[in-house]
């Protein structure tokens, strides 16, 4: 159980029930937390550095100012997050979780993983996501607008709609069927 320290290292947490609890301020370094409840939990000005969230639930959880860096969510549920609240967001990784109604607007997220996860009414907006991983991930009713995706792998990902007018997909990996939604944006008929 957290106790009333506000730094904690080198530590395994299972199965706390958090929600709605305040981590304002304290500082986590090389921490797992797994199959914890964050609901509507306070991390404003909290930093987590080499953490793993595993199967956690942090949906509705106060980003502000928050530093998150080299964090990695597995299999978490991840709902109604505003990121861009962050104070500095620094290699995180999504791997096989739910994200759904967060906001990344206007970060630098080059390389993030987001493999195997389902994001669901996600935005991206004037987000740098070049380089970034979005194989096998489903992603309907996101939106991209304006973002840097040079690079990004968007194999076996299904359910994106991105206009190519707004992002730049230089050097970006598709796959058939999917990659024949690229074409919507272009006000063209394919027979």
């Amino acid at each position: 159980m957290l106790d009333a320290k506000t730094h904690y290292e080198n530590e395994i947490f299972k199965s706390l029930n958090l929600e709605g609890k305040s981590l304002k301020k304290s500082t986590f370094d090389d921490v797992t937390f797994e199959n914890c409840l964050f609901l509507e939990s306070d991390w404003s000005q909290a930093q987590f550095n080499s953490c793993r969230f595993r199967n956690c639930n942090l949906s509705l959880t106060n980003l502000t100012g928050c530093h998150l860096q080299h964090v990695v969510f597995e299999g978490c549920k991840i709902v109604g997050l505003n990121f861009y609240k962050c104070e500095k967001i620094l290699r995180i990784s999504f791997n096989k979780s739910i994200l759904q109604t967060c906001n990344f607007t206007d970060l630098k997220l080059k390389g993030t993983s987001f493999a195997g996860s389902k994001i669901r009414e996600v935005y991206f907006t004037n987000t740098d996501l070049s380089e970034s991983n979005f194989t096998h991930t489903d992603l309907l009713g996101t939106t991209f607008h304006q973002c840097n995706l040079t690079k990004s792998d968007f194999r076996n990902a299904q359910n994106y709609a991105i206009d190519l007018q707004t992002n730049t997909v230089t050097k970006a990996h598709f796959s058939l069927p999917e990659a024949m939604n690229l074409l919507k944006c272009l006000d063209i008929t394919i027979s």
